[in-house]
């Protein structure tokens, strides 16, 4: 199906040129960009707690957040979101 909604648009040796481009990096940071789970392909949920933390000698807290899929499991830092 990818490859028919492509060549609508361009030539085979283009599509082939493109999706050379991509890796698997890609698109895991693309799915997660887009709050899906790049494994199972169900919505990304955000969890967010504080830990406590030191800093210059007072107790402080830091926000800290994660992205979770309850389908599978996986769960990815929040970094790339």
């Amino acid at each position: 199906m990818l490859f028919e909604i492509l060549e609508e648009r361009m030539a085979p040796s283009e599509v082939v040129e493109l999706l050379n481009e991509f890796t698997k990096d890609d698109l895991e940071n693309y799915a997660i960009k887009n709050m899906i789970c790049p494994y199972c392909g169900n919505d990304l949920k955000i969890i967010n707690w504080q830990e406590e933390r030191e800093y210059q000698g007072r107790p402080t807290f830091e926000n800290i957040s994660e992205l979770v899929c309850y389908s599978c499991g996986n769960t990815y830092s929040n970094n790339i979101y």
